[in-house]
């Protein structure tokens, strides 16, 4: 294996804030964070030597950095996409594994809302979830992790709350870079989240189309230039956000069909996560 392949993984949950701690984790002069956020290489086994090589081309400009990562959701994504475990074990033994959970309403009303603007969703969100049982696979946050653990151990794994990211990411991402054996850097700024409720726009066909992946270079090349900020204002401005279509009705619905899911999530975490165990005694944000 030819140059410097990546040693940290953020393998989830999709929806749960991997978006803002990939960009906390890039602002460390020791870890470079490739682009894009989630190439996804080890979702399939069938990858051959010129998939591998571009992917690791990803990471060569992060040779000299102690730490090169990505942060593809589809590696927590069983049992639609299994083995990825298996894959990544064999490819970096040694790797460091991080793993974001959110309050599971939360991370379902934000999925429904992905789904919605990316896979045509048009059922009612209680519907789709008891339809459709990706919605709460994903979101068995216990069963995804537990063949990480076993492969990887505890001690390269660590598992961070979107909660406790988001209400003091100074002190999370402290704990994060001293895990990793680093010092601790400012993270001052609040990055920009990749919130489902941002994408519904009032032309959604539109929104559909320029999301598509093999548009993914051109956005790159508009964030290398700089103007990722003007475009988005720009795209803002042209086809504002409307309001979530999920109702309070539905949300607290929701929430009475995850109840037992949340309290068995809770109590399979607690003991994985030591000084801050998830609560989610509170309704849906």
């Amino acid at each position: 294996m030819s140059g410097a392949p990546p040693n940290l993984f953020v393998v989830g949950a999709m929806k749960a804030g991997t978006t803002a701690l990939h960009g906390y984790l890039d602002l460390h002069p020791e870890i470079f964070m490739c682009d894009p956020k989630e190439p996804g290489f080890f979702a399939r086994a069938d990858r051959s030597e010129a998939e591998l090589a571009a992917y690791l081309a990803l990471f060569a400009a992060g040779t000299e950095a102690r730490y090169r990562g990505e942060s593809s959701t589809q590696y927590t994504k069983a049992p639609g996409i299994a083995g990825v475990p298996d894959r990544l074990v064999r490819f970096a033994p040694g790797a460091r594994i991080l793993y974001m959970v959110r309050e599971p309403v939360a991370r379902i009303v934000s999925q429904y809302l992905f789904n919605m603007r990316i896979h045509g969703e048009d059922r009612p969100i209680c519907q789709a979830v008891r339809e459709d049982p990706r919605y709460r696979q994903i979101g068995d946050y216990h069963a995804q992790i537990a063949p990480y653990l076993a492969r990887f151990g505890r001690n390269n794994l660590r598992i961070l709350s979107a909660e406790r990211l988001s209400a003091d990411r100074q002190a999370t991402m402290n704990e994060v870079f001293g895990w990793l054996g680093l010092d601790p850097v400012p993270v001052t700024r609040e990055l920009r989240k990749n919130t489902a409720a941002d994408g519904l726009r009032r032309y959604g066909r539109l929104t559909a189309l320029l999301l598509r992946p093999e548009l993914e270079p051109a956005r790159r090349a508009i964030k290398r230039v700089g103007a990722e900020d003007l475009a988005r204002r720009a795209w803002t401005r042209f086809n504002p956000p409307r309001p979530s279509p999920v109702t309070d009705t539905e949300i607290a619905e929701l929430r009475a069909l995850l109840a037992q899911d949340i309290a068995t999530q809770q109590a399979a975490l607690a003991p994985l996560m030591g000084a801050h165990p998830p609560d989610w005694s509170t309704p849906h944000g």
